[in-house]
């Protein structure tokens, strides 16, 4: 261990870790700490085997701060996908099931992001990888829901999602995880939700769009 990890130890977690923001990276502890990149991983190493905090990922190089969190996980997971990923959209089974069109229970969160080259896995998260075509043409259909804003903490409130139509739209023509049957559906009757579907179904035609990547941690046949 360096001699300025082993000062740095000296300092009790509380006045190193609470002045964090409760999702944070390496970067941002590095500054806010004044120890040097090797040290600040070594300290963080030894409050997450403590449980003082927890890796968001294999590589992401994003934590949370579970100490004194005020934060339910759920909330410090998509704030940790919106810092990694800013135009992050949550999608496909994860909008069905809170909308209330299926039973289905997604197990992990589906999030559609802008393809990049490379891309950093987090835990309990399925990236789908979308041109920036397919993002303009949601925008300008108003196919997104209105975003959550941002927390006192200056920290993320919760991701921007599709709305219902758009994420089933999305999942036929994409066909990059799980498809559901009618039997999985229970969509809302109505002359607004039809519209919306058909809409949403016109444009993000295969015909339309191109195929987009498969989706970086592929879901099993049901979410």
């Amino acid at each position: 261990m360096s001699q300025q990890a082993i000062k740095g130890s000296r300092i009790s977690v509380i006045e190193r870790l609470l002045p964090m923001p409760e999702v944070f990276d390496l970067g941002m502890f590095v500054m806010a700490s004044g120890l040097d990149k090797e040290s600040a991983k070594v300290n963080l190493s030894r409050w997450a085997s403590k449980g003082y905090i927890e890796m968001a990922g294999p590589k992401a190089g994003i934590y949370y701060r579970r100490l004194a969190a005020s934060m339910d996980p759920s909330e410090q997971l998509e704030a940790a996908v919106r810092m990694l990923y800013p135009s992050a959209t949550i999608c496909g089974p994860s909008v069905l099931h809170r909308a209330g069109w299926t039973t289905q229970i997604p197990h992990q969160l589906h999030v559609a992001i802008e393809a990049r080259p490379s891309v950093a896995q987090l835990f309990n998260v399925v990236l789908y990888e979308r041109p920036i075509e397919w993002f303009r043409a949601i925008h300008e259909n108003k196919g997104f829901e209105a975003e959550a804003g941002i927390q006192p903490s200056g920290l993320p409130a919760g991701l921007r999602a599709l709305k219902p139509a758009w994420a089933l739209a999305d999942m036929y023509a994409a066909r990059d995880g799980w498809v559901p049957d009618d039997d999985d559906l229970d969509i809302p009757e109505g002359v607004a939700v039809a519209r919306d579907l058909a809409r949403a179904k016109e444009t993000l035609s295969p015909d339309v769009e191109r195929a987009p990547a498969a989706p970086r941690s592929r879901p099993r046949a049901r979410p």
